[in-house]
Parts: structure tokens; sequence; C-alpha cells
């Protein structure tokens, strides 16, 4: 099983990430700093790092860098997670060997896409050098076969030949050879399916102006007089192709941004939707005794909220803040969620910490910001007695004052570690009872009405 360490200092994304890829099959450890992610990967071998871009006191760019300075670790292949990122960050990843950069927040489709193609990527890049020289093509492979797999071509034709079947990472082209000559090779490789944009490197026996501007106006990235010096000549190839990776890097930056903008409500929806139920799935498999409460009271307080009049986007948003109302029970020790019995006072008060833990956890999802109220508040009663903050009426937020009501028929009809549900009639007996006290009363009224028309009290199998 392939082993990869995320970093990132926001815990939304690091439990996100880590839920998406131990689905998939990959086993997972987290980071929430640079210097935590190095003194784990000191401690044990991971196959990839996913790195932040953006973190505080260390960021990923400075992480990497200290990474690549330690020889036990120094070959870590690295994909960087980047909300958005400078030109001058992206060049520097580059430089220090990034693979890939996953936009965040992570559509799951395309995280796990991401770094499959990272996994098979080769080791190798491919050069191929074209000189109608045997000393030249012989000195060029001696000089780049340690870095490179080399391919050598003592002609224009023999070159043109190569390439459509195989399409290099960079040619090294002679520019004096007869019969065709690197101009007219490079135009004919320009025109194969795929080779416009392979960097070409000239080489050439005149070390004059006008030969420079002619190469640089037919394409050439770089031109090298000869004869060359090996480890000069070595140097530039390896910054041309870093030039090369980051022009790649950048163009696929303004796709994906572009591609953002058309298709931005639909990604958010999409993301927001896999990312919720992601989550859901993970509080549910924590609380054995409560699988698919989260499910049921979303169902609910959508039902509450199409009789209450609301849009479609209020509607979602509901929905959405009822799927994570109790996300924050991740953060609860597993004996107290799954405790038979009854709850002592002190498992009682860490308990009732799950809807702070779970606002926190949530405020990080800024295209929701409905999300964190539901599971802040929605333990809070109407008459004021109710917990984290005590707020009374309408001081607690509607969507809130929804999902308690919601949250509590579920609560009453569904089996539960210390109890069977309770039957149709005390559930409805409670909500009316709680009505104007734990209750918004015209929210209650909707439920109650709700009850009465579930004649087989059916509800809340669906």
């Amino acid at each position: 099983m392939k082993r990869i360490l995320v970093v990132d200092d926001e815990d939304m994304n690091l439990m996100s990430t880590k839920f998406i890829l131990s689905k998939t099959g990959y086993e997972v450890e987290t980071a929430d700093s640079g210097a935590k992610g190095i003194e784990l990967l000191k401690e044990s071998k991971f196959d990839l790092l996913l790195l932040d871009v953006e973190m505080p006191e260390m960021n990923g760019i400075e992480t990497l860098r200290i990474i690549r300075s330690i020889p036990a670790i120094a070959d870590i292949k690295v994909s960087f997670l980047t909300a958005s990122s400078s030109q001058e960050h992206l060049a520097e990843a580059v430089h220090l060997g990034a693979k890939e950069f996953i936009k965040k927040p992570c559509m799951p489709d395309e995280l796990i896409k991401t770094i499959e193609k990272t996994y098979e990527e080769r080791n190798d890049l491919v050069m191929l050098v074209v000189d109608d020289e045997p000393l030249n093509l012989e000195l060029l492979r001696m000089t780049f076969e340690s870095s490179y797999h080399v391919e050598c071509a003592s002609s224009g034709k023999e070159a043109v030949a190569f390439v459509k079947n195989n399409i290099p990472d960079i040619i090294i082209l002679d520019l004096n050879m007869p019969f065709m000559d690197g101009n007219e090779t490079y135009e004919t490789i320009k025109k194969i399916d795929g080779c416009s944009n392979i960097p070409v490197v000239f080489l050439t026996a005149y070390d004059d102006e006008e030969t420079e501007i002619e190469l640089f106006r037919a394409g050439a990235m770089e031109f090298i007089s000869k004869p060359f010096i090996p480890e000069i000549m070595k140097e530039r190839i390896r910054r041309l192709i870093e030039l090369t990776n980051l022009r790649n890097v950048l163009h696929e930056e303004v796709l994906r941004k572009t591609n953002d903008l058309v298709n931005s409500n639909r990604k958010i929806k999409k993301l927001s939707e896999q990312i919720i139920q992601a989550l859901t799935s993970a509080i549910d498999e924590k609380d054995t005794y409560t699988n698919g409460h989260s499910n049921r009271v979303a169902a609910y307080a959508k039902e509450i909220a199409v009789r209450m009049g609301k849009s479609e986007e209020e509607v979602n948003d509901i929905f959405y803040a009822a799927m994570l109302h109790d996300v924050g029970k991740i953060g609860i020790d597993n004996v107290i969620i799954n405790k038979p019995g009854k709850l002592t006072a002190e498992e009682y008060d860490e308990i009732k910490q799950h809807p702070v833990k779970g606002s926190t956890i949530l405020k990080q999802i800024s295209e929701l910001p409905s999300l964190p109220c539901g599971a802040r508040w929605h333990h809070e009663r109407y008459d004021g007695a109710g917990y984290p903050d005590g707020l009374k009426g309408e001081d607690i937020p509607e969507i809130a004052r929804i999902i308690c009501v919601a949250d509590c028929y579920d609560a009453m009809s569904s089996n539960r570690s210390y109890r069977k549900a309770l039957p149709q009639e005390v559930v409805r007996s409670e909500i009316e009872n709680g009505m104007g006290t734990q209750f918004d009363p015209d929210i209650a009224a909707i439920m109650l009405k709700m009850i009465d028309e579930d004649k087989n009290y059916v509800m809340r199998e669906k």
C-alpha cells in the first residue's frame, strides 16, 4: 500500500483529503505544519508528500527547501496543494522538483487522478540530440546520459522519423547539416501532432547577432555555440527544462483559473456535496448507534425549509448545514460517543463541546458560511436554557432553530444506545410540549404537521 503524507495547517483540508485518499486505498498520515511534516518524513518512509503552499511560520516552499537539504528524505516526490500562488512561488516549487500543483479546495476525482499521474510519472526525461558529426553525438550522449534518456539522430530526416513515433522532452539540434538543416528540421517537427512546444536548443558554429536573432525568431528557446563546454551546457539545459516546466505549470494554472471562472458554480456545488457526504459518512462511522442520523436530520430540515417557503438556495444551505451539524463529534472520544449507559457529568460536559468543535471545523469552508451556524447552535433552546452560548428566541439563527427540531425528532424516533425508538405519539407530545421553550413554535408547528401526515410512522425509515 502506497503511503502519503499530507501537510496542511487547516484541519478541514487535512480531514477531507485523508478521508478521500484512505477510501481510495492509500495509507495516509497528516501533519498541520511544515516542521511536523519534516519530523514524520524522518521517522517513516512515504511515497508522496502533499504539501500546502500557504502555511504560517514555515510555508510549503520553505519546508520543501529544508527537505531537499536532508539526504535521507531529499528524494521524496512532492505535489503542492494551493488555493492561489505567486509566480515566484511556482518558479521556486518547480526548481525544487514539485511534480504537480493541486488546486484547493480539492475535487476528489481531480485529487485521485493527479496522484495517480504522479506515481506513473517517468523518472527520466527523453532527450533527442541531432548532429551529423559522430564525435559531437557521442560527446552529447556522454554529457547527458546520467540525467536523461538520450536518443541520437545523425540527420534531420532521421530526427523527424524518430519524433513521429516518440515525442522527446527536449531536442538539441545542430543548425548546419547537409540535405535538411536545423531550421528545416525544426519547422518539420513543429508540424507533428504534440510537438509544437518541444523546447529546442540549437547548436551552431556561428556566434553573431544576426544568427542569434534568426534562431530565436525561428522559435528556439536557446542556442549554444560550438565547441561547447559540457558543464556549462548541462547547466543551461537544466535551466531551460526548469523554465519549460514553469511555463507549462503557469499555462495549466491559467487554464484552470479560466475553467474555474466558467464552471465555478458547478464545481463548488459538486465539491461541497462530495466533502459534506464524506464528512457525514465519517461522523456516522464514528457513532455506531446513530448511523444515518445526519442524513435523516438533513432530510427533515430540508422538508421544513421547503414548507417555510425558502428559496432553492436557502433550502440547500439548510440541508448541507444539517448534514454536518454533528461534525464536532469527530473530536469526541469514541468511548463516550458509543457508551451504552447513562453518561457521567464529566462525560456529558465533553459531549457538550461538540457544537463548538464542529463550528471551528466548518468555519474553514468559506464558500458555505451558514455551515458553522447549524453546528454551533443546534442545541440552543428557544427559552435560552441551551448550550453552548445560551442564545434565546430569534437570537438563535433560524437555520439552527430548524435543525434543532429536526435533530430532536430523529433522536426520539430512532434507536439509541440507551433506549429503543419512542412511539410516535410520545414524539409528537414532546415536540408539542417544547413549543416556545425548547423549540421555535412556528418551526415546531411545521414538524407537528409532518408527523400528523405520517399516519404509519414511516417518515423515520426513509
